[in-house]
């Protein structure tokens, strides 16, 4: 168990699940599909421990899913997953906040929200002062947001 990023750890489990050999290649074989949030800490194949915020990412050519911790998503596949994971926290702590950039993208991209709450999103996201009718609309795009996010662990 490790306390910190450990590159090599995380090279070489990487490379074991995919199908090319070359760092370089494998790294293009791999992509973010999901988020999640542990109830209990877990540990990232680079060796970090404790991690909460997981990024599931998936080996388009073998297939191979796996779960690592956001830190190794952005030096790995240079995808800001910290951003998705703080515009999380800032929802639940104030649902008339809006999701930032990144995470509207991910969540589009997804399917969560549709093109309407995108566009809306999009045009409102830093406004401070909304109407009643676009507080309302903010709420609802957050809570299928936090719907969304796949919890793991004891409930």
């Amino acid at each position: 168990m490790g306390d910190g990023f450990n590159f090599a750890q995380l090279k070489k489990a990487i490379l074991g699940l995919s199908k090319a050999t070359d760092w370089e290649v494998a790294k293009k074989e791999w992509k973010l599909v999901g988020i999640t949030e542990a109830d209990e800490p877990e540990q990232c194949l680079c060796g970090h421990f404790p991690i909460i915020d997981l990024c599931s990412i998936t080996n388009g050519t073998t297939g191979n899913t796996v779960d690592v911790g956001n830190v190794c998503v952005k030096r790995f596949l240079g995808f800001r997953s910290d951003l998705i994971f703080a515009s999380i926290k800032r929802i639940r702590k104030d649902m008339t906040k809006a999701i930032g950039e990144d995470a509207t993208v991910f969540f589009h991209q997804r399917g969560v929200i549709n093109n309407w709450e995108y566009g809306f999103q999009q045009s409102t996201m830093k406004k401070r002062k909304l109407s009643g009718a676009q507080l309302a609309s903010r709420r609802q795009i957050n809570e299928k947001v936090l719907a969304a996010i796949s919890r793991r662990g004891i409930a």
